[in-house]
């Protein structure tokens, strides 16, 4: 099944090896596309942040409960295990860690789960920005069903481990990396204040964890996400042809199509436009994962905005 058929009143282009790239050239980082998906990579990180804020946040944060006359039921409430968690498994596992009269929560996994967090936007991120100045391959004869998406996932988190493991280590071995004396001068007000408290807190180096992990999960995840990005591009082409077919436009060149989105994608978009390719089959159960992935990161992100911004994580 496809995502939108586009029925091809113009060439079509024959299908190719998928190690070959389409004729859309590669965004150069200099360039005024280039500038541009800089500009889109900090929207977008802002968007990864906030969605993985939220879904944090709904997951450990929030209990879920039932009522039934005068009586609550909890459903699921995550909190206790997540905060308490080197405690939890400890007991588990009968393991003498802490002192049992004194099952507190260790200072030091306060730090690390919110680490755990941005470091997971960060990897997130990374990808998303990496593949926006990737030249587009061909799809037509490479469709990736539901099961190298399910397997390239797991794949790619087990291979970005490496690096943030790696990192994380060194940054253990040798302290200072935290502790080395460079700031931004005094006289440069609150920014300074905010950058060198950045610097001395070692925020970076979960950035840093995650710009290594996110690079390496690139490496798995390469054939998915340019999936991914011509499946999107193909709807928003098949959005275009559309309406110019109900305004009776049928055959009209459609390169100054309007198309909202970062550099990457409108070139997709205008390809597809110009050049009218048999689109990729795709399993009905593919297109509804893609669409939930679509539509839940647009809601995770609208909410962990609000969270953020004017919600219960409102800087204060």
């Amino acid at each position: 099944m496809t995502a939108i058929p586009l029925e091809s009143d113009g060439p079509v282009v024959p299908k190719k090896k998928r190690g070959k790239s389409t004729d859309i050239p590669s965004i150069e980082p200099f360039s005024w596309a280039g500038a541009e998906s800089v500009v889109w990579a900090f929207v977008i990180a802002h968007l990864v942040k906030w969605a993985v804020s939220f879904a944090y946040f709904a997951l450990f944060q929030v209990r879920y409960a039932v009522g039934y006359g005068k009586t609550t039921f909890t459903v699921l409430y995550l909190k206790d295990l997540w905060d308490f968690l080197p405690v939890r498994i400890s007991n588990w596992l009968h393991l003498d860690w802490f002192d049992a009269n004194h099952q507190y929560e260790p200072l030091w996994w306060i730090t690390w789960r919110h680490d755990i967090r941005d470091v997971g936007i960060a990897v997130v991120g990374t990808i998303i920005v990496r593949f926006m100045f990737v030249k587009p391959k061909y799809p037509l004869d490479d469709a990736p069903g539901l099961k190298v998406y399910l397997t390239s996932v797991p794949l790619a988190i087990g291979l970005a481990l490496i690096p943030i493991a790696i990192v994380g280590v060194v940054a253990w071995k040798l302290p200072w990396l935290t502790h080395h004396g460079l700031h931004v001068p005094d006289k440069y007000g609150a920014s300074a204040a905010e950058v060198n408290g950045w610097v001395e807190a070692g925020e970076w180096i979960t950035v840093l964890m995650g710009i290594t992990g996110g690079l390496a999960a690139s490496l798995v995840i390469q054939r998915v996400a340019d999936d991914v990005q011509w499946f999107f591009a193909e709807r928003s082409a098949g959005r275009i042809l559309a309406k110019r077919r109900k305004k009776g436009l049928a055959g009209i060149s459609l390169t100054g199509g309007r198309v909202i989105g970062t550099p990457a994608h409108r070139k997709r978009v205008h390809w597809i436009l110009e050049n009218r390719p048999e689109t990729t089959a795709r399993s009905l159960w593919l297109v509804r994962l893609l669409m939930a992935v679509g539509v839940g990161a647009t809601a995770f992100s609208i909410a962990g905005a609000w969270l953020n911004l004017v919600g219960p994580a409102k800087p204060h």
